[in-house]
């Protein structure tokens, strides 16, 4: 299988948007590019809080996505997702659809699963299981096949945002829908 690297920004946003929606599922897309073997994970969009499913506004976010990334020379390289349900950190439906989508556009792409048990990752434990296509079953990566850029600023970068409500500013596509003037695919994490 492969090596999955997150930069710390897309590794928080990512945290952030399960932090803002603790009793909703959430999910978005993972950008970045491939690398000498290892994908890097350099930025997580925020899609849906809620129902994940809807497959028109999942069209219409990926082709905004999709003119982002031919505007910053990046792939969409996963997904990721927190299910709604304490405890359930299984790859649903949804989430093998969609990563199944973006493995067609993308090889070799990857499902991030947010473990909902465990929201206080440490550079040992990311509070994530990262799935990848073998055949034609996602297989989890295991913690050696995933690692966090400079974990421990990181890591500290995440609490600082966690402390300062950074993730009640988050915008996903959802939000966005609601006010189109709100930044959703190049918003900046900001300790206020």
């Amino acid at each position: 299988l492969i090596m999955v690297i997150f930069d710390g920004d897309a590794f928080a946003s990512l945290m952030l948007h399960a932090y803002k929606y603790p009793a909703l599922a959430v999910n978005g897309a993972l950008l970045g590019r491939e690398n000498a073997g290892e994908v890097q994970v350099v930025k997580a969009v925020p899609l849906f809080h809620g129902i994940l499913g809807l497959a028109p506004m999942l069209e219409a976010a990926m082709l905004l996505i999709d003119e982002f990334c031919a505007s910053a020379d990046l792939k969409i390289v996963g997904y990721y997702q927190a299910n709604e349900r304490l405890g359930d950190n299984e790859l649903s439906h949804v989430a093998r659809k969609i990563g199944e989508r973006f493995q067609a556009r993308f090889n070799p792409s990857i499902i991030a699963i947010v473990d909902n048990e465990n929201m206080k990752p440490t550079a040992s434990n990311l509070s994530l299981r990262v799935f990848g296509l073998s055949g034609s079953a996602w297989q989890p990566l295991g913690a050696a096949g995933v690692k966090l850029d400079n974990a421990d600023a990181s890591l500290s970068r995440l609490q600082r945002l966690l402390e300062s409500g950074a993730h009640h500013q988050l915008i996903d596509f959802d939000s966005h829908l609601d006010d189109p003037s709100a930044a959703w695919i190049d918003q900046r994490l900001a300790v206020s």
